[in-house]
């Protein structure tokens, strides 16, 4: 089915009526990752982190130079400056700041001071240019010498709690002292959690030493506790130094499962609702029947064969049983045992494709012939629907009254095979992807949804976990070049840099018309 804008004129006009009102604190950004970005991993020499074994052993392609961010973050910074953009989201490389050898010796390295410096003064750069970072603490990777499966044991999360301490404290101490400026005001402590546990234990396609359903739910189990830990640990130093009180969250990506996607994040909203826990098996039933009636609502642009939608069902029957209260008994445990009761200070989510009907599929004649064998769909042919957007927006709500609520994550991604691009089986084009995306954030916020950010996945196309084929950037790389060379459009030849900055400058003057036209222009 061809993608296409999901609103009309009028529904453009009905929405921007003379009661709309952008919040003045209403952030648009871009997000990365250290790893896929910056450059200058698991070669000899560099830092380690868990994918040094998947890169050695060709099971990978070596991240390499990425896009050289850690180096050229100046340039990065003025493709944002050139969209009008106020928003940066970012994460620290754990394996940078305290880098190490391999597993087994038994030694906890010693921090880099250096590299949290070098951090500081990227922060600072992004404050200095009028953009709020949003610090991410964990993007799916951590120091080799931790081991492959870190979050596996509990004896090491005291560790992570050491390291997200020791970053409030250096980052905003070199931002206070050097550079004049305050600390940071967002912190992400575990990025998309629940993706990470399936994407490593059940399917797996993340870097594993053992798999299977049960490690999944003892790694989101150790996950939730790493995040009480993270959370309780900024708190405590912001607390001591007098600092405004930061704003400290964990993203979910989004399924329509409510047990692959939502019950962590009620979970940590519990003791904040004054749920005991002995009443946690009726809040999470509630929370569910909620949930399951909002995300019902949702349209489906393509019709799934009878066989998807059944395995999404089935998985909504068993993943109560995979995923149970007694099985997340020790993250549940750290939420009780907090000295803090709250647990996120605002509501944070990604949205890409979100309904499992979509994502299984029998590989292709293509798949067979270039040898991928992946029970799932690739990232260039997952399902674009912007009007369910909507509804995971207000289904996120749930349980959060008085939070706000940040879309950390959103983006469509082309293919890059052989040099060449593919185009989309659904011929979507990124214009009409920011567009139709921002359409619905802006819909939500309207109808009452607290909606302060939207951040694009990703400014420029990068490294997405082992392939540099996926192509999401809003300005495509050109990797025939050495050095890699950033271009001015998107892999499709979309100016989709210039789409976003008119959407932002329209929306940023209030002009009706200019608005209007930001939302149907064609590059």
């Amino acid at each position: 089915m061809e993608f296409k804008r999901q609103f009309n004129r009028r529904d453009l006009e009905n929405l921007f009526d003379e009661d709309f009102r952008l919040p003045d604190d209403f952030m648009f950004g871009v997000a990365n990752a250290a790893y896929q970005v910056e450059g200058g991993y698991n070669g000899p020499g560099e830092p380690l982190n868990n994918w040094v074994e998947l890169e050695r052993a060709g099971k990978a392609e070596p991240a390499g130079e990425a896009v050289r961010f850690w180096t050229d973050y100046p340039e990065h910074i003025e493709l944002a400056n050139s969209m009008g953009l106020n928003g940066f989201r970012m994460s620290l490389e754990w394996a940078r700041v305290q880098p190490g050898t391999g597993p087994g010796t038994g030694e906890v390295p010693p921090y880099d001071e250096a590299a949290i410096e070098a951090y500081s003064d990227m922060l600072a750069a992004l404050m200095e240019a009028g953009l709020e970072p949003v610090v991410t603490l964990h993007h799916f990777t951590h120091p080799y010498w931790l081991g492959i499966d870190l979050w596996l044991d509990r004896g090491k999360l005291a560790l992570f709690r050491a390291y997200c301490e020791k970053m409030a404290q250096s980052l905003n101490a070199f931002l206070v002292e050097k550079h004049s400026l305050r600390p940071v005001k967002y912190w992400v402590t575990i990025n998309e959690p629940n993706v990470y546990a399936l994407l490593t234990y059940t399917l797996p396609f993340f870097p594993h030493g053992t798999a299977g359903l049960s490690k999944a739910a003892q790694c989101w189990s150790n996950m939730i506790d790493a995040h009480c830990r993270a959370y309780d640990a900024v708190h405590q130093v912001y607390q001591s130094h007098g600092w405004e009180d930061p704003l400290v969250s964990c993203n979910n990506f989004h399924f329509s499962t409510y047990y692959l996607d939502k019950v962590m994040t009620d979970l940590m909203l519990a003791r904040r609702n004054g749920v005991e826990r002995g009443d946690l098996p009726a809040y999470i039933e509630r929370s569910k029947a909620a949930w399951d009636a909002e995300i019902a609502k949702s349209p489906h642009p393509v019709k799934s064969h009878w066989l998807n939608v059944k395995l999404e069902q089935l998985v909504d029957r068993l993943t109560p049983r995979t995923f149970s209260l007694e099985r997340l008994s020790d993250g549940i445990d750290a939420i009780y045992s907090s000295p803090l009761s709250d647990k996120l200070d605002y509501l944070s989510t990604d949205y890409y494709d979100a309904f499992l009907r979509y994502h299984a599929k029998l590989p292709s004649f293509s798949d067979i012939r270039e040898g991928r064998f992946t029970p799932s769909a690739e990232l260039w042919e997952q399902v674009l629907n912007p009007a369910a957007l909507y509804h995971f927006l207000k289904g996120e709500m749930i349980n959060g009254d008085g939070l706000s609520m940040i879309l950390l994550e959103s983006g469509m991604c082309y293919r890059v095979h052989n040099g060449m691009v593919e185009p989309r089986r659904d011929g979507a084009t990124r214009d009409r992807f920011l567009q139709g995306y921002i359409y619905e954030v802006l819909r939500a916020l309207k109808d009452g949804v607290p909606v302060k950010g939207y951040f694009h996945w990703t400014m420029v196309d990068n490294y997405e976990w082992g392939s540099y084929e996926p192509r999401f950037g809003l300005f495509t790389v050109d990797r025939s070049r050495t050095p890699a060379r950033i271009s001015s459009v998107d892999a499709w030849g979309v100016n989709a840099g210039k789409v976003y900055g008119d959407i932002i400058a329209a929306l940023g003057a209030g002009d009706r018309e200019r608005i209007l036209d930001a939302f149907s222009h064609d590059d």
